[in-house]
């Protein structure tokens, strides 16, 4: 029986049962070591000189089924011929130092922690939340990207888009798009932390860096220009657009308030101009919808040329090649430039500052959608955890769900995982 219970909880060998006692919650198991020596920690001789009984020690193990199984054991003390005035305490097998849970309970630990809430957890294994924070923080190294899981990969092009963590803190995930590895979350999307977070790319994977995929941000674009001279840089295609449709917004926006003023000195109620038409892509739009489409430009003349360039920057990305692209970017910047609104110019200013960046698009075909999926995931942890203040701990649950825990884990301190 003893032999049975040893081998199901992967002990065998190391302790031998006493007794087991079951009650409401909590399963006990009472061990004692097999081994009759000890290895010496200072001369690492094995003695069987024995000394004295620590007390007895109470240490988490695994769950079965809803019941929480604990181990209790009494160490023991030896004495070593290298210094008989100093006796020592066994090491325990599957224990690290004096906590109080077994090696496979923390790994057991990670692995509820992947997909559930602190609380839950807290309820479940019956440990407080600094108890559980501070095993994932010891456990769970964030330190530097993962740039060894590229060694593999011939062609690398890597893509960095940064997400909202909590109020106006966001942080920046790294990952190579087209052979889909998450590579690391930065804790922040300033210039420093984005440099010395790339900074740490060894110079043999720095080397294979083809193309890497921003949006349209200068200090990200200048440090990487400087760290990966070599690599092409490529605008994301989905922020050109996504920053089309804000744009559009914002110039309704602005029709809609000069509108609302003039009739507010008549005496007249507020108008809304609908937003939902304008968002929609033109060969989605039904017959109807088309003819209300019309409808609004002829009401709103001022929104027809902001809806026209939006479309047309959707219709771009639509190009065969570079060449036929290039067409139609110039196409497009006539277009703003003749314009008699400003905003239209300085979006035009934009966009020809951007425009290689933007080209080179139909040169690697590559984008942040990868990037992006990771981000719905990180987002699935935030709503599990009801959120984040602490980047550091956000950082460390987000890669739980993102990576295998042998490229995660501390080796220093958890080799046993890496194995």
């Amino acid at each position: 029986m003893g032999k049975s219970i040893t081998a199901l909880l992967k002990i065998q060998g190391w302790f031998k049962v006493l007794d087991l006692r079951e009650e409401k919650h909590t399963i006990h198991l009472f061990l004692k070591p097999m081994r009759k020596t000890a290895n010496c920690p200072r001369c690492l001789r094995r003695t069987k000189t024995g000394y004295d009984t620590r007390p007895e020690r109470t240490i988490l193990h695994t769950t079965i089924g809803d019941k929480i199984l604990y181990l209790h054991i009494a160490p023991r003390r030896f004495i070593c011929i290298c210094d008989s005035a100093r006796p020592f305490v066994e090491k325990l097998p599957g224990i690290t130092g004096k906590r109080r849970t077994t090696e496979k309970f923390d790994k057991d630990l990670l692995e509820h922690l992947k997909g559930q809430s602190f609380k839950t957890v807290e309820s479940k294994l019956a440990l407080s939340y600094p108890a559980l924070r501070a095993r994932l923080e010891s456990s769970v190294d964030p330190g530097r990207l993962k740039w060894n899981l590229l060694e593999d990969v011939e062609e690398i092009h890597l893509g960095i888009d940064g997400h909202h963590l909590v109020n106006k803190r966001f942080v920046e995930t790294v990952t190579e798009v087209k052979a889909h590895i998450p590579l690391g979350i930065l804790p922040g999307i300033t210039k420093a932390i984005i440099y010395n977070g790339l900074k740490t790319c060894p110079s043999y994977i720095k080397e294979k860096v083809k193309s890497i995929n921003l949006d349209m941000d200068d200090g990200a674009i200048v440090i990487v220009r400087k760290l990966f001279p070599q690599a092409a840089i490529v605008i994301d295609k989905f922020h050109v657009v996504m920053d089309a449709n804000h744009r559009l917004n914002e110039a309704r926006l602005i029709e809609q308030e000069i509108i609302n003023q003039n009739r507010a000195k008549k005496g007249q109620g507020r108008e809304t101009i609908p937003v939902q038409l304008l968002r929609l892509a033109k060969e989605h739009l039904h017959e109807e919808e088309k003819r209300k489409l019309e409808e609004l430009f002829l009401k709103y003349p001022r929104i027809k040329i902001w809806y026209t360039v939006k479309e047309k920057i959707r219709d771009f990305y639509q190009a065969k090649d570079g060449k036929e692209a290039e067409k139609m970017f110039q196409s497009l910047m006539l277009i703003l430039s003749v314009s008699d609104d400003a905003e239209l110019i300085r979006w035009g200013r934009s966009l020809k500052y951007y425009k290689t960046e933007i080209l080179n698009y139909f040169i690697y075909k590559t984008t942040n959608a990868y990037t992006e999926g990771l981000h719905v995931r990180c987002k699935l942890v935030q709503r599990i955890s009801c959120g984040f203040r602490n980047a550091e701990v956000y950082i460390r649950k987000a890669l739980l769900m993102l990576l295998p825990l042998s490229v995660i884990v501390s080796e220093k301190l958890y080799p046993q995982y890496l194995s």
